[in-house]
């Protein structure tokens, strides 16, 4: 399963940070995921995706329907990525037993 990156959770803030891998960039695009403090209905996003001043894009927590665990789903989207929204979902990134460390695995397009 490929992955655009690693993101690593600060389990005092409940915040991802780490690098999104872009083609034609050398080093990953530096991300932040942080909480939205201004989510008041279900519908608005749990999480907005920052890499510096910008924004890239929100990110929801969803319960899997088979598995019953949460995961936090993403939309990433920006002009200067490309033109359409990127969607991918936090998972156990390879290799890793830490718990905290996670991958950005994109979603199959059917």
């Amino acid at each position: 399963m490929s992955s655009l990156g690693t993101v690593v959770r600060n389990t005092e803030t409940n915040a991802f940070a780490g690098g999104l891998a872009l083609l034609g960039r050398r080093n990953p695009l530096p991300i932040e995921i942080v909480p939205n403090p201004e989510k008041r209905r279900d519908n608005q996003p749990d999480y907005r995706i920052f890499s510096g001043p910008s924004e890239l894009g929100a990110a929801w927590t969803r319960t899997g329907r088979e598995s019953g665990r949460s995961y936090v789903s993403l939309r990433i989207f920006h002009p200067q990525i490309g033109n359409q929204a990127i969607y991918a979902t936090l998972g156990k990134a390879a290799g890793q037993d830490d718990d905290d460390v996670l991958a950005i695995i994109p979603n199959e397009v059917p």
